[in-house]
């Protein structure tokens, strides 16, 4: 009695399985990454490379701000580092000459601290330029927005010669959408759920194509609405070399 009702059991899994597989599920394609960027300083665009609608790869500069400024403050940060770094190796043969007068007896012990001491005092003159140099070349870079992956410009508030203030309360911004990786969107109920666990193989039906893809987000908690039965969202990632634009229908079925 018990294999009857365990052959039963598989029997019903097996059709449900095919049923979701057969219906498929409505749903929406969707950017799998948009983000919007902005600079960390202040100045004027001195660059704008990219236009809305524009294909950009990863690394891609896209919007540059003046940087007379900052490349003046880096060649001196470089200078101060150079200074340092020949005084410290100065000082270095100086201890190294007065470590044999020591050992001769020709130098005292309080002598000799002293100059180990001023040998210290460069070494940490050094660190302190160093971190000075790191400094500027960091904010010569944040005066160039590169595309963090490859994209497509969905937004752009640059023009050139503008000035951009990055501290106001709306500074102007650059928005992205990954190119070439797209979610497919849509709500299941807890039965079919059971169906699209993560990583589960998928296939994504826009129009007449047709996308291998994999259930890769599925929401912990059901969306409740007065009178409906309980949905959970989920979303298939899936890759296409053509743009795709957000709101799209598609159908997903399992593979």
């Amino acid at each position: 009695m018990i294999g009857i009702c365990r052959a039963g059991l598989v029997s019903a899994l097996a059709f449900f399985s095919m049923s979701v597989c057969a219906q498929g599920l409505d749903g929406t394609v969707d950017w799998n990454r948009r983000v919007s960027l902005g600079f960390g300083i202040s100045g004027h665009v001195a660059e704008a490379m990219v236009q809305v609608g524009d294909a950009i790869p990863s690394g891609e500069s896209m919007v540059a701000l003046e940087t007379t400024v900052l490349k003046i403050a880096l060649d001196k940060a470089t200078n101060i580092a150079d200074i340092a770094q020949a005084q410290l190796e100065e000082q270095m043969s100086v201890l190294d000459r007065e470590r044999t007068l020591y050992d001769e007896g020709a130098l005292s012990g309080v002598q000799l601290q002293q100059v180990e001491i001023e040998l210290s005092r460069r070494e940490y003159a050094l660190k302190d330029a160093e971190l000075e140099l790191q400094h500027a070349r960091y904010r010569l870079e944040l005066a160039r927005l590169r595309a963090p992956f490859d994209a497509w410009v969905v937004d752009s508030g640059f023009t050139l010669g503008q000035f951009v203030n990055h501290e106001a309360d709306d500074p102007p911004m650059i928005t992205l959408a990954e190119r070439g990786r797209y979610l497919a969107k849509t709500f299941i109920d807890s039965e079919t759920l059971q169906a699209y666990g993560a990583g589960v193989a998928v296939v994504v039906s826009v129009g007449d194509r047709r996308f291998k893809g994999l259930a890769t987000r599925i929401g912990l908690e059901p969306l409740l609405e007065s009178g409906q039965v309980p949905r959970y969202s989920i979303a298939v990632e899936f890759a296409s070399d053509t743009l795709i634009r957000p709101g799209t229908a598609c159908t997903i079925s399992l593979e």
